[in-house]
């Protein structure tokens, strides 16, 4: 380096040290002292936890009494089982527990090979409360609780008594200084009543039609183009070699198959569907409370101060209706590693409903944006989706627009933006485009993608975004990114 340049760089002052580093403090764990009463969870915990392994068993011991007309073998199954299940019920909760140690919660289990996870209260980000339909049945819930930075769900107490479940979800949230609403508590006739009646639903309920026909629409495209494409198929090649060879073959090597996709296809929608009934969200200070559920019920809490990013979904069915989907995540769900999944923050609504839910989701956030396409010369590149591709740098966050079935918007808050990239391949350094890639914290599929622009557009982008994303993340105490 020259001397001129050593006087250069001399001059400059250096940056000033942050007073206290960016991210949590470093945590060590402590253990409850020797012989401390742990806590127990109920004694059916076991029994709802193999309800599956047992209706499997349940369905071959059927099958075996209906093909040999045993009946005896029935019931010498069904003995074996029950005590066989009965025994294991009774060691499993010798062992399993939890204990509230200071700011920490320990969790125990195992038989043969015994586990004991500590929960830091202090990175607490929400407690939810689902109960799924065996455990409603005996009036029981479970706790899902998520910590800030995990991997999703990180430690799930179930079951307990709905009441203790209530009981010790505020006991959780009032030790890790996150208090929030009560969900709503269910009356005898199944119906619901507030817990705090200033909390009210910042959007109209959804409809059970409205929903069953949004969730139709949204499944219907896929089914039907799979059953053209295979009646056309199936008609040409039966006119050629015969329909019943043709037939014969088909249904063992493609057709059952297909058959068993459509099934899985189905239960999906309809699991879907249970799963958005009776939908509620309403606004409690920093946190939007979600409850859902028809079979199963959940209460879930999103934290408004951990939102990574909005997305906003338009299957091509709801287009003429003007309906959408908003999905929210985390940074907690945008770090998972195995599973990814996001937070349903509307099912299906309006233009207004949207925008509402948008807005509280993410402060001043529009719900329409108008984003620019890439250019003409990329048009052969995504033929279908090129009209309704795009990108767009707003007020408040980056926009992007992709999908054909589905429409897709992902807003990206400037702030949650943790690298951007440019990336170029060897066609498209041909073309002169380049692809812009801002991820936010966890950047594990929750990228938002500006595909195929100009080159110098996209450098220009990045280089925008980078002092956006600096500008926003500058102005938050703590950074989230």
């Amino acid at each position: 380096m020259s001397a001129e340049a050593e006087q250069v760089h001399g001059d400059e002052p250096a940056p000033p040290l942050a007073p206290e580093p960016y991210g949590p403090m470093p945590y060590t764990p402590s253990a409850p002292p020797e012989g401390m009463q742990r806590q127990r969870l109920h004694p059916l915990t076991p029994l709802l936890e193999s309800v599956r392994f047992l209706t499997a068993v349940a369905a071959a011991v059927g099958v075996q009494m209906f093909t040999s007309r045993n009946f005896l073998f029935a019931v010498y199954a069904a003995l074996a089982a029950a005590v066989v299940g009965g025994i294991a019920s009774l060691i499993a909760l010798q062992y399993r527990g939890f204990v509230i140690w200071g700011r920490e919660l320990h969790i125990y289990g195992g038989v043969f090979t015994r586990s004991h996870r500590t929960v830091p209260l202090d990175r607490l980000q929400s407690v939810d409360l689902v109960r799924p339909l065996q455990a409603r049945v005996f009036g029981l819930a479970q706790l899902n609780i998520e910590v800030a930075g995990g991997d999703g769900t990180d430690a799930k107490l179930a079951y307990l008594k709905h009441d203790r479940a209530l009981e010790l979800r505020a006991e959780l949230l009032s030790i890790a200084g996150r208090p929030g609403a009560q969900p709503r508590t269910e009356t005898a006739d199944d119906s619901t009543e507030d817990v705090s009646e200033a909390s009210s639903p910042l959007v109209p309920p959804v409809t059970v039609r409205k929903l069953a026909l949004a969730s139709l629409l949204e499944a219907l495209p896929v089914q039907l183009t799979a059953l053209l494409v295979f009646g056309t198929a199936f008609a040409v090649t039966g006119s050629i070699f015969g329909f019943t060879t043709v037939a014969t073959a088909l249904w063992f090597g493609f057709f059952a198959p297909a058959l068993f996709g459509y099934l899985q296809s189905t239960i999906s929608t309809v699991n879907r569907f249970l799963r958005n009934c009776r939908f509620r969200i309403t606004r409690d200070g920093g946190n939007l409370l979600i409850e859902r559920g028809l079979t199963d019920t959940s209460h879930e809490t999103v934290p408004v101060d951990r939102v990574t990013a909005v997305c906003f979904d338009e299957p091509i069915l709801w287009r003429r209706k003007d309906w959408r989907r908003v999905e929210v995540w985390t940074a907690a769900v945008s770090q998972q590693i195995s599973v990814l999944k996001s937070t349903t923050a509307l099912p299906v609504g309006s233009p207004a409903e949207v925008a509402t839910v948008a807005a509280e989701a993410l402060p001043d956030l529009p719900a329409a944006f108008a984003v620019h396409r890439p250019p003409r010369r990329a048009r052969w590149r995504m033929p279908m989706r090129w009209k309704r591709t795009g990108a767009l740098l707003d007020e408040k966050a980056f926009v992007v627009r992709h999908g054909w079935w589905v429409n897709t918007y992902v807003a990206l808050p400037y702030a949650r933006i943790q690298s951007v990239q440019v990336v170029q391949g060897r066609i498209q350094r041909l073309q002169g485009l380049a692809t812009v890639h801002a991820m936010s914290a966890g950047s594990i599929g929750h990228t938002a993608k500006a595909a195929h622009r100009d080159v110098e557009e996209a450098v220009a982008m990045a280089a925008e975004l980078r002092r956006r994303a600096d500008m926003a993340a500058a102005l938050e105490a703590p950074r989230l990114s």
